[in-house]
């Protein structure tokens, strides 16, 4: 017996396309959705110092056979800002191995992004990777400042090693606070244009990282799920706010709005823009995510014990952008969460019918 849902949704495999439900069966369904709907990155899709290994929040395929690599590695920490990261000292490496079944194509160079006009965003043509502390679009910068490219001072580089390797060579000391301030090291995000990711199943992504005391080799194995089609996606972005501040973990008092609204990437499950999206309450703790007058998801709510008049609200219907860093066209909704009457910790997941959460946490004082 399995559990589609981990974070997400009580669907069984009536609430997926046959094709996706079928290559979940044949690579073994928990540990494919564990990893898929884990969607604050704390999951169990790994081992050693690696948690989870999973779909990039900017493009809805990162994961999908035949696509791009697109990735982000979470770390065996926390990603609550309060709790510090990682450091990577100068001279000192993070290497991430993939498996051969990743297949290189084009002539496509590793660089490290803000380094080059061809290797920036919304240009990356190269094979590239960022160091980040916790949640999108706060990464700790390679080159600050990031812009003109190629003029900031270098923090620390990627390169290749072999044909599978991606190296993160640290030029300074690389801890927290450093640049974007933020807690350290807590994820590596891949954007690997020049690979193409295999047929669906569960391939092992190795790290090895000089990040413990004195410099120590840690090491540890994600588990990604490569996935044979789409599937809809929910993911957060920070590009929106000045200063890409965190609003997966937020503080306010009883009864208020949090100071940052939420800004959700979504995707249906052909992996095009899902726009005139909107939400509707059904009680307290659930809301149902509403297109054209059908639910495609829902919001479920984690409350404190005897909480009432908490509210989420879409300010818009949800409308087609560019997702940050590559572009990919993606819809945009924006919610505002309010806390109900105790103080406490309210966590609401976000989740599409047959696809990915997105879990946000509040404290309220």
């Amino acid at each position: 017996m399995y559990r589609i849902r981990v974070l997400v949704s009580t669907a069984t495999l009536a609430g997926m396309s046959l094709l996706v439900a079928l290559a979940l069966i044949l690579v073994g369904c928990e540990e494919v959705q564990e990893v898929l709907q884990s969607g604050d990155g704390d999951g169990d899709g790994g081992g050693g110092i690696v948690t989870a290994v999973m779909s990039a929040p900017i493009v809805p395929d990162g994961d999908v056979a035949g696509a791009p690599t697109d990735i982000v590695i979470t770390l065996d920490t926390s990603l609550d800002p309060d709790v510090t990261g990682r450091s990577l000292m100068q001279g000192k490496t993070i290497k991430v191995t993939l498996p051969h079944a990743f297949r290189p194509v084009g002539d496509v160079a590793t660089k490290t992004i803000f380094g080059s006009e061809d290797c920036v965003p919304g240009n990356v043509l190269c094979n590239t990777g960022v160091l980040l502390q916790g949640w999108p679009q706060h990464p700790i910068l390679p080159l600050n400042p990031p812009s003109p490219p190629g003029a900031g001072d270098l923090q620390y580089s990627v390169s290749a090693e072999g044909s599978h390797t991606i190296v993160y060579t640290a030029n300074i000391d690389i801890v927290p606070g450093l640049a974007a301030p933020g807690p350290g090291i807590k994820q590596m995000h891949l954007l690997l244009p020049g690979f193409v990711n295999p047929v669906a199943g569960i391939y092992d992504i190795h790290v090895a990282a000089e990040t413990g005391p004195g410099g120590a080799l840690e090491e540890g194995t994600g588990r990604l799920a490569i996935l044979p089609t789409t599937v809809a996606r929910v993911s957060v972005t920070s590009a929106f706010n000045a200063g890409s501040p965190n609003t997966m973990f937020q503080t306010t008092s009883t009864e208020s709005a949090t100071a940052l609204p939420y800004d959700l990437l979504l995707w249906d499950a052909e992996g095009l823009p899902l726009t005139d999206v909107t939400i509707e309450a059904v009680d307290s703790t659930t809301w149902s995510i509403v297109a054209d007058g059908a639910e495609v998801g829902d919001v479920e709510l984690d409350a404190p014990e005897g909480a009432e008049g908490q509210a989420l609200v879409a300010l818009e219907p949800s409308y087609e952008i560019n997702a940050p860093v590559l572009g990919v066209p993606a819809g945009r909704l924006t919610a505002q969460f309010s806390t109900g009457s105790e103080a406490g910790e309210y966590g609401l997941t976000f989740h599409l019918n047959g696809g990915t959460s997105q879990r946000m946490y509040v404290t309220a004082e």
